[in-house]
């Protein structure tokens, strides 16, 4: 049986029944209902959290059959009015850890029983599509139940380094991804999480790695195509503070192949230090902190570089030149 209500509405009925601002405020409310009822039910929880006692809070099943319709993880009727979870065991354990709290956020959803649910690819969601928009908001309410606070404020203000945000994530036994993300998201000072992957710029796709032409130095157009590849930005995740201040990092806007990103990327290790980048109206000195990222190999580098998470702190950045714009009257021939 299908839900009534389109996906817009089931939105729509979360955040009215929350009484929150909008859609992200309500997901991590219920999100911190659930972490609250664990610790009255169960004491102060220990770290990481344990999601098969949050998956049963919800009344979640597991089942022993793998999802059909995802890769990861998926929440279908059980034919008696609940849910059941299918999971990939052989998922890497923080992204199945992941995928298991992501099947939990949708049942903060209304008619959440009535059909089925599947996390989707990341990369590839549009917000104003509904459908989309709900599967980031149950990415929302995940990283809230895997990397609950005060807990992960308190450790996170204790970090002082580029391998300290990877302890972190092995604290908490999540992905390195959804740690630093969070790390950016709390943090009072101005930061961002900048992650990075090994991909052409818009205006070579189509142009480069072309099999119907050959190019000067005789190379396969596969060979070609990953001597373009460079180590580019994918998306940002800014602290608050970094929104007021206005500063703005390019999506797919390039980096050298020098300073602790690359070496991140390339020897695989964090990595920090201070570094000029040349990122367009927000160029300048930052400090840096890398850590390179889980990269399926034909997502590697040419050199089969990782790709990167890292957290940003402006330090030194070049002011862009406000353009003067003469008045009506002021010119030479007005």
């Amino acid at each position: 049986m299908q839900p009534t209500r389109t996906t817009g509405a089931l939105i729509d009925e979360l955040v009215r029944s929350t009484g929150a601002a909008d859609a992200p405020a309500a997901i991590r409310a219920k999100a911190k209902e659930l972490i609250a009822l664990q610790a009255a039910m169960f004491g102060e929880p220990t770290m990481p959290i344990n999601v098969d006692v949050l998956a049963s809070l919800r009344g979640i099943q597991r089942s022993d059959e793998l999802p059909v319709h995802s890769p990861d993880a998926e929440l279908v009727p059980d034919g008696r009015g609940g849910v059941t979870m299918r999971v990939n065991p052989d998922r890497p354990e923080t992204r199945l850890r992941f995928s298991v709290a992501h099947e939990i956020s949708h049942t903060f959803f209304p008619d959440y029983t009535t059909k089925a649910w599947c996390r989707t690819d990341a990369r590839y969601r549009d917000r104003s599509n509904p459908d989309d928009f709900l599967e980031m908001l149950c990415d929302v309410a995940a990283a809230e139940l895997l990397l609950p606070d005060p807990w992960f404020s308190k450790d996170a203000a204790a970090v002082s380094s580029a391998q300290g945000l990877s302890d972190l994530a092995s604290t908490y036994r999540a992905s390195r991804e959804a740690t630093v993300r969070r790390y950016a998201e709390r943090n009072p000072f101005s930061v961002t999480a900048v992650f990075f992957s090994w991909k052409l710029k818009p205006t070579q796709h189509g142009t480069v790695g072309r099999e119907d032409q050959t190019n000067l130095f005789g190379i396969s157009a596969a060979e070609e195509v990953r001597d373009a590849l460079k180590l580019r930005i994918e998306y940002c995740v800014p602290s608050p503070t970094f929104i007021i201040e206005g500063l703005f990092l390019p999506k797919d806007k390039s980096v050298e192949r020098d300073g602790p990103i690359y070496a991140a990327a390339s020897t695989g290790r964090p990595t920090e230090g201070e570094h000029h980048l040349d990122l367009g109206q927000a160029s300048g000195t930052y400090r840096i902190w890398a850590i390179p990222l889980w990269t399926p190999d034909d997502e590697l580098g040419a050199k089969r570089e990782n790709a990167v998470a890292a957290v940003i702190c402006p330090l030194k950045i070049r002011k862009a030149k406000k353009k003067i714009i003469a008045k009506p009257g002021t010119g030479l021939f007005d």
